[in-house]
């Protein structure tokens, strides 16, 4: 999937006929079909197999929402749906990446069936408890379907609407729930919209405020010129993928197989220089591990991006957060991976600015 996704994307910058383009075009949707269906197999199978245990840490709501709205917004927008998101000053002690999947399923619902007006993410106190709230003003679901829509692969009948995904989101969402000890209830009107709230016991709520306070996310400086990547990838056909769509990009490329052969192409790393690293390379060596030893050898935070099939695993296992670097999952978003090299380039310029 990943080198699939990949070429389709490096095809699409160099192919400039309009026919051409449209089937590129309708492939990469099929693409996106076939990586949302892998992943939500993966992640119920995970989820009811009992392999993941929550790892509780204290969560910022507004660190939290931020994130979704970051990620969601073009979709929103490229959709004409207004996208609200009233961010609540709270801290909760769960587990982060969990509670980030759940949300992510609900807002992936409600844009996927709402065709115009509004899809919004706000928190509050109700009672004792915290509500995290996804509402929409979507086509919603009539009220004899509503005790069948956590079942694993069922679809409600959207009249004539095309259906979207294999009906594993709100199954997932479920399971999630469950294993945080959060409960979910949803109420919906066919043709007015849905709400979902997600009711949080007090005792995982850690602090809150009354008042919502903004917070700005500094615009990573822009440079002119491109970083060189050096990319360390095990398997053959991902390696060459990601190596022509960065090329086609404008990256100019330094790639290698292992991590014994990335050892030595590290030799000529220069400050600027940004790693995309594969997080499973072999037996013995994560990708994560051989970026840590670089940067102690160099002395320096080397910018890197870790990607990884498995990412939700992977971050539970990190205890402590790594500086200059960012973890992206398999397949990769294209847009995503240019846009973190973006901004990590910014990171480069200061090393490569501080060296001289």
């Amino acid at each position: 999937m990943q080198t699939i996704r990949l070429l389709n994307a490096a095809m699409l910058t160099v192919v400039p006929q309009p026919e051409l383009r449209e089937l590129l075009q309708q492939q990469g949707q099929a693409i996106e079909g076939m990586t949302r269906l892998l992943n939500a197999l993966l992640d119920i199978s995970r989820l009811e197999s009992g392999a993941i245990e929550p790892t509780i840490s204290d969560v910022s709501l507004a660190e939290v929402f931020g994130e979704l709205r970051t990620e969601f917004q073009s979709v929103a927008r490229a959709r004409e749906i207004d996208f609200r998101v009233d961010s609540p000053m709270a801290t909760l002690a769960t587990d982060r990446t969990l509670f980030g999947q759940l949300l992510q399923n609900l807002l992936g619902n409600a844009l996927k069936y709402t065709d115009r007006g509004f899809v919004s993410l706000r928190g509050y106190r109700e009672g004792d408890d915290f509500v995290v709230a996804v509402e929409d003003s979507g086509i919603g679901i009539p009220s004899d379907k509503l005790d069948r829509i956590f079942d694993e692969y069922y679809q409600v009948d959207t009249h004539g609407a095309k259906r979207v995904g294999v009906g594993l989101g709100l199954a997932i969402v479920k399971e999630v729930a469950r294993l945080l000890g959060f409960s979910v209830r949803i109420s919906s009107t066919v043709g007015s919209g849905t709400s979902v709230q997600v009711r949080i016991p007090e005792r995982c709520l850690l602090a809150d405020a009354a008042a919502a306070a903004s917070s700005t996310v500094p615009s990573p400086r822009t440079t002119s010129l491109k970083s060189r990547v050096f990319l360390v990838e095990d398997n053959d056909g991902v390696r060459a993928a990601t190596e022509i769509f960065l090329k086609f990009e404008g990256y100019e490329m330094q790639s290698a197989p292992s991590v014994a052969e990335a050892e030595s192409l590290f030799e000529g790393l220069r400050a600027g220089d940004i790693i995309v690293a594969d997080y499973h390379l072999d037996s013995r060596n994560t990708g994560l591990d051989m970026l840590l030893r670089l940067r102690e050898r160099v002395g320096r935070d080397v910018p890197a991006i870790i990607l990884s099939g498995d990412l939700p695993s992977v971050l539970r296992s990190i205890k402590s957060p790594i500086v200059n670097c960012r973890f992206l999952s398999k397949p990769v978003d294209t847009a995503e991976l240019v846009q973190a090299i973006g901004e990590l380039s910014s990171v480069s310029e200061h090393q490569e600015h501080d060296a001289a």
